[in-house]
């Protein structure tokens, strides 16, 4: 039981390190948002998305692992948490474990807090340039429009026009 705690808790330590460096990730994907790079954002995004699978890989391996454990304590798979694991175990492993725990608990709390603000922050630029094109659309149709916002005609230009003076 030993052997495959510290496997458990090596697994937690890799996904630690690879949530490390997916913060340092997302900070960089902000950056690259508020400069307005679009190749660096690309470039940001294909590396996330190189990591998350390296996430879900980890994950499989600590499934496979928590189910090996669950097994060998004769309980169900599906009721044995990293927590349960911890408050039953008498390992010495038990206190890495624990702690393991902690900071895996705060990476995510930071992965989701990233995730919320770059969401924000694409929704207010989308949203900008969304108003901006509207304003830009208004001041042309206004330009091109052959009448004052009172209603009279403007005075137009007739340069290339052909007028009938018959009717």
């Amino acid at each position: 039981m030993g052997r495959f705690l510290r496997e458990l808790n090596g697994l937690i330590e890799k996904e630690i390190d690879l949530y490390n460096k997916f913060i340092l990730l997302l900070k960089d994907q902000w950056d690259c948002i508020t400069d307005y790079s679009l190749d660096s954002l690309l470039e940001v995004v294909e590396r996330k998305e190189i990591m998350v699978q390296q996430m879900q890989q980890l994950e499989k391996q600590r499934s496979r692992l928590t189910e090996k454990i669950a097994r060998l304590r004769g309980v169900p798979e599906a009721g044995l948490t990293l927590k349960k694991i911890i408050q039953t175990t008498v390992n010495p492993i038990r206190v890495k474990l624990g702690e393991a725990r902690e900071t895996l608990l705060s990476r995510i709390s930071t992965i989701n807090e990233l995730h919320e603000g770059i969401k924000n922050l694409m929704d207010h630029s989308s949203l900008s340039i969304k108003k901006s094109l509207a304003f830009v659309h208004s001041k042309s149709e206004e330009a091109n429009a052959p009448y004052h916002p009172n209603g009279k005609l403007k005075e137009g230009n007739l340069q290339g026009r052909m007028l009938n003076f018959n009717a």
